[in-house]
């Protein structure tokens, strides 16, 4: 596997298997396979960014998520993960289905409309062990497709 970072932040932008070839330059960064272009990143340039090649597999990895020094992950505190419900939900679930966990955190709070909810885990694509209404919010019930951010 290999990873585009963030000079100075190690901040891992895209996750990318061996196949892709990688060609950062001073205007820009191609992503191609097989020869064929796939992608352009035109604020993607030497100047900016560091390609790192034979890094560890990272299961769940999402843009900006994670940190790669060089050698290991880290998780970016200063990421905030987003998804969305995938189904309705009243105001004492205490699962929260969501569009895709690999956004968040192993555990943290999210926001829903105006409710903070703590979440302890994530599994397949649910947030797991919610306790509602947290930080002085109300719980409420929320329809499919709200954002869920993670705070």
């Amino acid at each position: 596997m290999q990873t585009i970072v963030r000079n100075g932040t190690n901040v891992s932008l895209y996750y990318l298997t061996d196949s892709k070839t990688v060609d950062i330059t001073s205007t820009e960064t191609t992503i191609s396979e097989g020869g064929t272009p796939e992608l352009i990143i035109q604020d993607c340039t030497t100047s900016d960014a560091t390609l790192r090649t034979d890094v560890d597999a990272q299961a769940t990895w999402w843009g900006w998520k994670y940190k790669h020094d060089g050698s290991s992950w880290s998780v970016n505190a200063d990421f905030k993960g987003v998804s969305y419900l995938t189904s309705d939900i009243n105001d004492s679930v205490t699962t929260i289905p969501v569009g895709n966990t690999n956004p968040f955190t192993a555990s943290g709070t999210v926001q829903i409309g105006d409710e903070k909810i703590t979440y302890t885990g994530v599994d397949g694509t649910n947030l797991t062990g919610c306790t509602r209404g947290t930080a002085s919010t109300s719980a409420a019930s929320y329809s499919k497709h709200l954002d869920v951010d993670q705070i």
